[in-house]
């Protein structure tokens, strides 16, 4: 029997930088979108979220897809 993997559920993360703290170091902070569309393609998401961008005070330093899957033996 072989593992199947099936994906579950994504999400998509927005980190921007806020600004700096008092030692000079990045203060990098994140908007976290669940429920994204498990058959969302890069290049939509990449599109979505740069509108967001441009709706947000900060830019965007990262964007981030993360999947769930559920490992089975089938």
């Amino acid at each position: 029997m072989a593992a199947l993997s099936t994906l579950s559920k994504s999400a998509l993360t927005l980190r921007y930088k806020e600004g700096v703290d008092g030692f000079g170091k990045d203060i990098i902070k994140g908007k976290k979108f669940p429920n994204l569309k498990a058959s969302a393609v890069a290049q939509n998401i990449y599109d979505v979220s740069t509108a967001f961008g441009a709706l947000m005070k900060y830019p965007i330093q990262e964007i981030l897809r993360s999947d769930d899957n559920v490992i089975t033996n089938e």
